[in-house]
């Protein structure tokens, strides 16, 4: 399909629920919506079955965003398999709405003062981190290898040297999929940028959501696109031939709307 035809933003504060969410999707002419799960009202707890059964059935389709702030680099097992639980708990509902995909950060380890440097803790211990995420992504990709596609966004500790080596295993055997927020990769600079992109691109044929919001570098702005100096026409020619979805991740919902005007007459 046309990149127009694929093109959504995501929900996170504006609605009360998701069919209210789901309504001004339609109305607006988005053709896909994804829920971020950090909102409340979007826990899995807090869909009713009733909802359930109309987003299985929506006009567009749904994907989902797990919630914010679920660290897999965790060396403590008990708060760990909580995390991996949570997390199972949206693909089942990813499962049974027939979500398209579901975007996931791997998070990241914290820092400390060390001979008068900061130092983050996975470089002090990179096997343990590295066998604490590689444990994680089994578990996750094994859950949901029937369900839905399984997608790691280009944030945090996804740059970490450690998580490259061990996402890169999984994605030769297409036991996970990737969500390519450029608005995070504009933030890059010179080599790492390239390293970034080199990354995406190798495995392009993965990529079931592109995230897509504008800034000027210095900071994750999320701001309207045309508000920010991203080259759009560079990146989305390069996934316009993929089955990947192309997700506004600009908040409030007037922005999006507005973002999305933009973004079609851009195209």
């Amino acid at each position: 399909m046309d990149i127009k035809e694929r093109i959504g933003f995501q929900v996170l504060f504006d609605f009360k629920d998701p069919g209210e969410a789901l309504d001004y999707a339609v109305e607006q002419g988005f053709s896909a919506i994804e829920f971020n799960m950090s909102s409340p009202a979007f826990f899995p707890e807090n869909i009713s079955e009733k909802t359930r059964r109309m987003l299985s059935i929506s006009p567009i389709p749904v994907l989902l965003h797990a919630p914010d702030g679920l660290s897999l680099f965790n060396l403590h097992r008990k708060p760990l398999e909580g995390i991996i639980d949570r997390l199972c708990e949206v693909i089942n509902l990813a499962d049974e709405i027939k979500a398209k995909c579901v975007t996931i950060h791997l998070g990241s380890t914290f820092h400390i003062s060390e001979g008068g440097q900061m130092k983050f803790m996975h470089k002090l211990f990179p096997k343990e981190y590295e066998s604490a995420l590689r444990y994680s992504l089994k578990r996750l990709s094994d859950y949901a290898k029937t369900k839905t596609f399984l997608c790691v966004e280009n944030t945090s500790g996804f740059r970490y040297n450690l998580s490259h080596k061990v996402l890169k295993d999984f994605l030769s055997d297409e036991e996970f999929y990737l969500t390519w927020d450029i608005g995070h990769t504009n933030r890059l600079k010179g080599e790492e940028r390239k390293k970034e992109e080199r990354f995406m691109l190798e495995y392009a044929h993965l990529i079931k959501n592109c995230h897509i919001h504008d800034n000027y570098g210095g900071w994750d702005e999320h701001a309207v696109i045309g508000d920010g100096n991203i080259d759009f026409i560079h990146y989305l020619s390069k996934l316009e031939k993929l089955d990947t979805y192309f997700i506004i991740e600009v908040r409030p919902k007037e922005r999006a709307v507005e973002s999305y005007r933009r973004l079609k007459k851009m195209l």
